[in-house]
């Protein structure tokens, strides 16, 4: 194509360029799908303007899916549900107005000021929030909202059991490890890992990968009956981020906190005692030494160690890991 090109300041011959890069956010490598045009005689690149299609925009929302992050529309809507102006509710997080508003539009929040949004989503923090500083607002928009949250509040003890119903009621096959899906077996199972550890969200869900699939490969069935999916930092559950929320924030049988890690910041989780009881001899034992072994390994050491599986080498991203794979298991 001939078009004129603003640095050779004359018409020149252009080509067009579509390709997949990479852009580092914050650590995180991303894949973009990119279109543009490059001068022949300078090389110069021009952006092909596309308002159906913004790449940074795909860029933030692939790493905020990555890390679990709320979207800007599922902050706004979360905002308007409530009835709370901008400046409200940004008075309730700590966060300033323009802030607020930047993330609304789609500006990529910070992991302190996504944590802030994300617990005051759950009723029973923003309860807390509203009481513990009650000129926040006007006393009839306060009350209002706790009544909301109340309202709200009992209901979450149904928000397990429809995520059970619509994540977990899969039949026992070889992608479960033969046996149904046992919330109560994963969340105690998380519990023993935390317990007495602040344990790194990363780490975390390759110990219950190497357990389950551990366990399988001694015994032919897994613990949980969890499926395990191929995701960027290596094998996890199916659905992970749902049953983190449901164990830390509507069970409250473990706590989380961030924690600094030089120039990143990341989740920990620590636990008290797990019910013993649900397990059995073999399965303590498979979570003991899965437990022991990765005692000294960093998140990056585990997530690396699990890369080079080869139920982690033969699937793509979201692809649920076979329990056939537990045989060839470097552990």
């Amino acid at each position: 194509m001939n078009a004129f090109c603003p640095n050779c300041e004359k018409d020149t011959e252009q080509k067009f360029v579509d390709k997949v890069e990479e852009i580092n956010i914050r650590g995180e490598m991303i894949p973009i799908h990119m279109e543009y045009y490059q001068c022949e005689e300078c090389g110069e690149d021009f952006e092909i303007p596309r308002p159906d299609y913004d790449p940074l925009d795909a860029v933030y929302r692939e790493f905020r899916s990555r890390k679990g992050m709320a979207q800007p529309e599922e902050i706004k809507k979360f905002r308007k549900e409530l009835r709370l102006t901008q400046k409200e509710l940004s008075e309730i997080l700590g966060i300033g107005i323009a802030t607020l508003n930047r993330y609304e539009n789609g500006a990529l929040q910070s992991e302190a000021h996504d944590q802030a949004v994300r617990l005051s989503m759950q009723p029973a923090n923003l309860l807390k929030i509203l009481e513990s500083k009650p000129k926040l607002l006007s006393e009839s928009n306060r009350n209002r909202i706790i009544q909301l949250l109340q309202e709200k509040d009992q209901d979450c003890g149904d928000l397990l059991e429809d995520a059970i119903e619509q994540f977990g009621s899969y039949s026992p096959s070889l992608l479960s490890g033969y046996i149904r899906f046992d919330v109560n077996k994963l969340f105690q199972a998380m519990k023993f890992f935390c317990l007495k550890d602040r344990v790194v969200k990363t780490k975390l869900m390759k110990l219950l990968f190497y357990a389950d699939f551990k366990h399988f490969k001694d015994s032919g069935i897994s613990i949980s009956g969890v499926r395990y999916a191929h995701a960027y930092h290596g094998p996890v559950p199916d659905q992970f981020e749902t049953w983190l929320v449901a164990i830390s924030e509507w069970e409250k049988q473990i706590t989380s906190e961030e924690q600094a890690f030089g120039d990143y910041v990341g989740e920990v989780y620590t636990s008290g005692e797990p019910d013993w009881s649900v397990f059995s001899t073999s399965e303590l034992a498979a979570l003991a030494f899965v437990k022991d072994k990765f005692q000294k390994y960093s998140a990056r050491q585990i997530r690396d160690f699990s890369h080079q599986e080869k139920g982690y080498q033969n699937t793509k991203d979201g692809e649920i890991i076979s329990y056939q794979y537990a045989q060839e298991l470097q552990i």
